[in-house]
């Protein structure tokens, strides 16, 4: 099983391991794995021990390891997170979703759950320290991809054809978690963004 869902906030990153009974695995950014403070090596043990996995957002060869770790656990039946955004939106609205989660689904033969995510970002409020105010995730229909359809994927005989399928499945997750969210969607990807003045 794929869990996709919108990436607003630090929290569904513990908030999805703690609701699903079974283990999650998460690819994460590499990035929250590294630092010698207090903190980040408190914040490293704590995400090895929710099953995450870095990940080199730099993609190809660079995250070629990282996936492949992902995709042993889909083989094996397990369970494993995405954020296709691919970090979190600048602005609470929903962005284009990367398609390596995709790929996985549609190699392994995985079934893919769109959730969404509304309330999980930090923010300071009557505690003395950020917090996540009355977050929730809802998870919608499981979506299993036609028979047809990864056959199309498996067998394409060019990397443009494979990737206008991925880009197709990718599409209908998306709009799979913008019903459940609500949130305006933007045909590109949040990383380009910034957010706004304030």
């Amino acid at each position: 099983v794929v869990i996709a869902g919108n990436h607003i906030g630090t929290g569904e990153t513990f908030l999805l391991p703690a609701f699903i009974k079974r283990p999650l695995t998460f690819a994460a950014k590499k990035e929250l794995f590294q630092g010698t403070t207090l903190w980040r090596r408190f914040a490293r043990r704590l995400l090895l021990a929710i099953h995450q996995v870095p990940i080199d957002r730099a993609g190809g060869s660079a995250s070629a390891g990282a996936l492949r770790s992902v995709e042993t656990v889909l083989a094996e039946g397990g369970v494993v997170g995405f954020f296709p955004e691919g970090k979190r939106s600048p602005d609470g609205r929903l962005y284009k979703g990367h398609t390596g989660f995709a790929r996985l689904a549609l190699d392994q033969g995985a079934v893919v759950v769109p959730v969404g995510c509304i309330h999980t970002d930090f923010r300071q409020g009557w505690l003395p320290w950020p917090w996540c105010y009355k977050p929730e995730l809802h998870f919608g229909e499981p979506i299993r991809f036609p028979d047809q359809v990864r056959q199309a994927y498996l067998a394409a005989p060019t990397r443009e054809e494979s990737g206008a399928i991925l880009r197709q499945v990718t599409d209908d997750v998306m709009r799979a978690i913008q019903a459940i969210t609500g949130q305006e969607y933007v045909d590109e990807y949040a990383r380009r963004q910034k957010p706004p003045p304030k």
